[in-house]
């Protein structure tokens, strides 16, 4: 809900420079939030595969950046960190939109 939010007005995501893709090919970033479930993980690797090289993943909230209340068990992996090298890892659970905006200005101009 807070990606869908930096969408409106009150955030103006484009206006950022940045904009929502639905096709992996013309994606540079992949943002995920949640942990990462036993039922998603394959989804997750196969949107990964189908975006251009040079691609970042960026975990957005504690459940994505560890797992947070949802460590590695039967259902799920836990977070990002212990799967695969995240890009970066924006804090919270969740995340303010301001939060989320804010790292990727900052990563936007590494």
């Amino acid at each position: 809900m807070e990606i869908e939010s930096l969408n409106g007005s009150a955030f103006a995501l484009e206006q950022a420079g940045f904009v929502c893709v639905s096709d992996p090919a013309d994606a540079d970033w992949l943002l995920l939030t949640g942990a990462v479930t036993r039922v998603c993980a394959e989804m997750v690797d196969r949107v990964w595969r189908a975006m251009p090289p040079g691609r970042s993943l960026i975990a957005v909230g504690a459940c994505a950046v560890d797992g947070g209340p949802f460590p590695a068990g039967y259902a799920t992996l836990g977070g990002l960190q212990a799967l695969t090298p995240v890009r970066r890892s924006i804090a919270g659970c969740p995340p303010s939109p301001d939060d989320i905006l804010r790292a990727l200005q900052e990563l936007a101009q590494v």
